[in-house]
C-alpha cells in the first residue's frame, strides 16, 4: 500500500508544458472568408482574423457561444456571423476590427448567415422562421442594422450568393454541406439555381448527379465547390454564364474543399486542415499560414498533490458492494479472495459468465498466496 499511494502521489504531481503555453501552428480551420486584406475564420469556436500574407491571428470574438459562418461586408469594415449566445442562433454583426457586436435576428428559430448583398446595406439569411419546420430552409433579407426580415420568392434555400447588379440570385435549394455522406449519388445531391428575383425566371445550372454547392459571383462568372471530377473531390469548379462552359480550377485528390467563400480578388478554402487562397486573376493558388496564440498561454505551471490515497482496485461484484444498491467498494487484495471465492458459485446458478471481480480477485489471489 505506501508503494501504491507513492506512485498515486507520483501521478497527481503535473505541470503544464512550456513549450505548449505560447503560440502554436494551428490547423482546422473553418467557415473562412476574406476581404481585401484579412482572413476571418473560426477556430475553437471563436472567430479569428489574420491578414492574407498569413501570421498570428488575432482573436476578434470570446463570448461564451459558438460563432459561425463570418463572413466580410463588401468595404471590409464589418463582420457578420452567427451564433448562439443567448440559447438561440441568430444573426450578429461586428466591426472587423473588434468591438460589441450587434444582433440582428431576433426569431427562435435558427438564422444562418449566408452572405451579404453587394450593396452594402443588406443580409442574406437562411432559416426556417416562415415555415417553422428544420427540414428546410428559406432566404430573407434582412437589414444589416436589423429591422423585419424580407422573405425571398424562392420556396427553398440553403447556401446562395446575390449578383453583382442585385437582380438574380444564385443558390442550392437543398446542402450535404453538413452531412458525413462522401461520394454520394443520389436524391439528395443539390444543383445549382439561378432565380431572376424580377421576373422570378428560374434555371438549373449544373443538372448532374454530383454535389455542386457554395455559388460565388465573380463577374459573369459563378465560382462553385463540385465533387463531379474522377477523383471524385471537392475541388473549385467555374461556371461561364455567357459561354455556358464549365471548368475545373483546382485539382485536389486527397482532401476535399470545404466551404469556401470568395473576396474582392481571392477565393479562401480550406483543405486539410490548412488555409489556401486562390487568385481569381491567375487562378494560382497558395497556402495562408496562421499562427493562433491559444488559452493555455494564460496558464501558469502549478503542482497539486493527491490528499488522500487511493486503494489499488474498484469493484463493481454484488458481493464486494456496500448496503447502497450499485455504489461501488474500494476493496483490499483478502477481500478479492473471498470475493472471488464466492462468484462462482453464484456465476453458476444464475448462469452468468465470471464478473470482472472474480477475474480480479483471482489475480489478486495468486498475487498475494
Amino acid at each position: 500500500m505506501p508503494r501504491v499511494s507513492a506512485l498515486l502521489a507520483c501521478i497527481a504531481l503535473a505541470a503544464v508544458p512550456s513549450t505548449l503555453a505560447g503560440q502554436v501552428s494551428a490547423r482546422m480551420f473553418r467557415h473562412p472568408d476574406v476581404s481585401a486584406t484579412q482572413i476571418a475564420f473560426v477556430y475553437a469556436g471563436d472567430i479569428w482574423v489574420v491578414p492574407k500574407t498569413g501570421g498570428t491571428a488575432q482573436r476578434l470574438t470570446t463570448p461564451r457561444g459558438e460563432e459561425l459562418f463570418p463572413r466580410f461586408s463588401p468595404d471590409g469594415t464589418k463582420l457578420a456571423y452567427s451564433a448562439n449566445y443567448d440559447g438561440n442562433t441568430d444573426v450578429y454583426v461586428v466591426p472587423a476590427q473588434g468591438g460589441t457586436a450587434t444582433r440582428i435576428t431576433h426569431h427562435p428559430m435558427a438564422d444562418r448567415l449566408v452572405d451579404w448583398y453587394p450593396d452594402g446595406r443588406s443580409l442574406l439569411v437562411a432559416t426556417s422562421m416562415a415555415s417553422g419546420r428544420q427540414r428546410y430552409s428559406q432566404f430573407f433579407r434582412v437589414s444589416a442594422t436589423g429591422g423585419m426580415p424580407e422573405r425571398l420568392p424562392v420556396p427553398y434555400g440553403e447556401f446562395g450568393a446575390i449578383s453583382p447588379d442585385g437582380r438574380q440570385i444564385a443558390y442550392m435549394p437543398m446542402s450535404l454541406d453538413f452531412r458525413t455522406w462522401k461520394r454520394y449519388r443520389g436524391g439528395w445531391t443539390p444543383d445549382l439555381w439561378l432565380f431572376d428575383l424580377q421576373s422570378f425566371a428560374s434555371q438549373n445550372l449544373t443538372q448532374n448527379d454530383a454535389d455542386d454547392a457554395q455559388p460565388m459571383w465573380y463577374g459573369r462568372k459563378l465560382y462553385f465547390m463540385s465533387d463531379r471530377d474522377p477523383a471524385q473531390r471537392h475541388n473549385i469548379w467555374v461556371y461561364d454564364l455567357d459561354t455556358r462552359q464549365t471548368r475545373e480550377v483546382t485539382h485536389f485528390t486527397d482532401f476535399d474543399i470545404t466551404f469556401p467563400a470568395i473576396g474582392p480578388s481571392d477565393i479562401v478554402f480550406q483543405a486539410g486542415g490548412r488555409l489556401y487562397l486562390l487568385d481569381l486573376g491567375t487562378e494560382q493558388m497558395r497556402e495562408v499560414p496562421v499562427t493562433v496564440v491559444t488559452d493555455l498561454a494564460t496558464l501558469r505551471p502549478r503542482v497539486a498533490r493527491a490528499s488522500t490515497p487511493l486503494e489499488p482496485w474498484i469493484a463493481f461484484e454484488p458481493s464486494c458492494r456496500s448496503s447502497k444498491m450499485h455504489a461501488p467498494c474500494a476493496v483490499s487484495a483478502s477481500r478479492m479472495r473471498a470475493c472471488s471465492s464466492a462468484t462462482p458459485a453464484r456465476n453458476a446458478a444464475s448462469s452468468l459468465p465470471p464478473t470482472p471481480c472474480a477475474a480480479r480477485a483471482g489475480s489478486g489471489s495468486r498475487t498475494d498466496g
